[in-house]
């Protein structure tokens, strides 16, 4: 491999300062010779010459010391200061990448999820099977980039989506993705509005981010109710995203969840601490996520539209 332009400044630099240190050296001795000899014949106007052209020298000597050369102390405060600068920057870069890898992983999941509704949009048949097998896929896609996302591994995790039913008023799951794939199976829990974590999010038409729901003054706020509540919730959902879904903001259709059993996997502002790299990526991880939720919302509308229209044919041929 070449040299680098470094590499050739950093070999004038040695050789300069292998010269000055020679010529400290010289100047020095001389100086102190200098001086000797001017005292001696000190009574001769020459040995005053010499005795005053040693002192400047001695006096040039240690200006060059003081410009070019550092005590032990100041070379370990410099070094502290090389440590921390290259620490900084160390740490810059592992939150570029890993903003990269966000990034990267938003801009994935934006493109399956819109090639889904696309899909959705010149599909035929639209029906109960249909729609679960698409928004089945939905959170398989998410459940694929939940560790460059969230940085969510092995620990239990729920990706779920609730879709609000005219008919009970409840939210009810349509798809969902456990950790332990035993646990998808079957039915599960609907939720009120305005109950637990679901609930509250649609309740309150925004986002609903917590990074330790056993906390005593979350707790309480996001449980659910008695007739509602496992017993194996407060050990699997810690820390969780529940974002609305809908085309209007104002007029939510559903909830887009995601949790873990590792708290600060998610975190809202006041929760929101540790350096402003660590933040800024729980920032943006929350914001990919409320992207994928209109993009959820858009595929529910889609479905809702077929549906209705599906409705008023059935009712015009009757």
């Amino acid at each position: 491999m070449g040299k680098r332009a470094i590499d050739y400044l950093l070999g004038d630099i040695r050789a300069q300062a292998h010269v000055l240190k020679w010529a400290r050296l010289i100047f020095s001795a001389v100086g102190v010779a200098a001086i000797a000899v001017g005292q001696v014949w000190i009574a001769s106007g020459w040995g005053t010459t010499v005795f005053w052209c040693g002192v400047a020298m001695v006096v040039l000597t240690g200006v060059v010391l003081f410009f070019f050369e550092k005590d032990s102390a100041s070379l370990i405060l410099d070094l502290n200061a090389s440590e921390v600068l290259v620490g900084e920057q160390a740490d810059h870069i592992r939150y570029l990448e890993r903003r990269e890898e966000i990034l990267l992983s938003w801009q994935s999941i934006t493109k399956l999820l819109s090639e889904l509704l696309d899909q959705a949009l010149t599909a035929t048949d639209l029906g109960a099977e249909a729609k679960k097998v698409f928004f089945t896929a939905v959170v398989e896609i998410l459940a694929d980039y939940k560790f460059s996302l969230f940085r969510i591994a092995d620990e239990y995790c729920n990706i779920s989506i609730y879709e609000l039913s005219a008919e009970t008023g409840c939210l009810e799951c349509i798809a969902c993705f456990r950790s332990r794939p035993s646990d998808a199976l079957g039915e599960h829990r609907s939720w009120k509005v305005g109950e637990g974590h679901v609930g509250k999010a649609f309740e309150l038409q925004r986002e609903l981010i917590c990074g330790d729901a056993s906390a005593p003054d979350i707790k309480p706020w996001i449980s659910a109710s008695p007739a509602n509540f496992d017993g194996r919730d407060d050990e699997r959902y810690v820390s969780l995203a529940a974002v609305p879904i809908g085309v209007n903001a104002d007029e939510p259709v559903g909830v887009l969840i995601v949790t873990s059993n590792v708290a600060m996997r998610f975190a809202n502002s006041d929760e929101n601490h540790g350096d402003e790299n660590v933040k800024e990526e729980r920032r943006l991880a929350v914001a990919a996520l409320q992207d994928f939720a209109a993009q959820v919302g858009q595929l529910v509308a889609v479905f809702r539209l077929r549906e209705a229209t599906h409705a008023e044919g059935t009712s015009s041929d009757e």
